[in-house]
């Protein structure tokens, strides 16, 4: 498997439970679609594509500026918005398939509504059942990218070095343009 992450990323860090690490997950969560906001378990947010990542970090932005690639207030100084790939042998539950909604008594609604009491419950039972390493929908953003929600990373893996993301970046151009976003270089 191979996936995408937009992160902040510190060259000198080694270590994926320093912040700066590229498989670093705050461990502050509670707002994401599928986070446990009672802090059981710390969920890693990855796409399919590097187009996917960018556009779900940065969909929320109507325009693409400069300030918009500024790393979280919190990264360690020295830090830079980064787009990583990582691979890996992680089981996932794909919710994109019909059949897994029907056994899970889900609708595609209740996968991608903005509602994250209704998102984190259903996480909260299939994490529970065990057996999967996350969980993996369409994107919010565009449907032909896939958003995926990782609770047990410990098959994943870099791939390469991180990339610096800029506003002339592929990723980032492809991504502003499949979802109508102003990019100002």
């Amino acid at each position: 498997m191979e996936l995408w992450r937009v992160c902040a990323w510190t060259p000198a860090t080694s270590e994926p439970t320093i912040n700066g690490h590229p498989l670093f997950v705050r461990p502050m969560q509670g707002a994401g679609r599928v986070d446990d906001p009672e802090g059981e378990y710390l969920v890693l947010y990855a796409g399919d594509s590097p187009e996917g990542a960018v556009a779900e970090y940065l969909g929320n932005y109507p325009r693409w500026t400069a300030a918009v690639l500024s790393t979280p207030p919190a990264s360690p100084a020295g830090s830079a918005l980064a787009l990583v790939r990582l691979t890996g042998d992680v089981e996932v539950l794909d919710l994109d398939d019909p059949h897994v909604l029907v056994d899970q008594g889900l609708r595609p609604s209740s996968v991608v509504t903005r509602e994250r009491v209704v998102t984190q419950q259903w996480a909260r039972a299939i994490f529970e059942a065990g057996g999967h390493a996350g969980v993996t929908w369409w994107s919010y953003r565009d449907p032909r990218w896939a958003s995926y929600g990782l609770w047990d990373r410990r098959g994943l893996a870099l791939a390469d070095q991180p990339e610096p993301l800029t506003l002339t970046h592929p990723a980032v151009i492809t991504a502003g343009q499949v979802i109508s976003r102003v990019i100002e270089t």
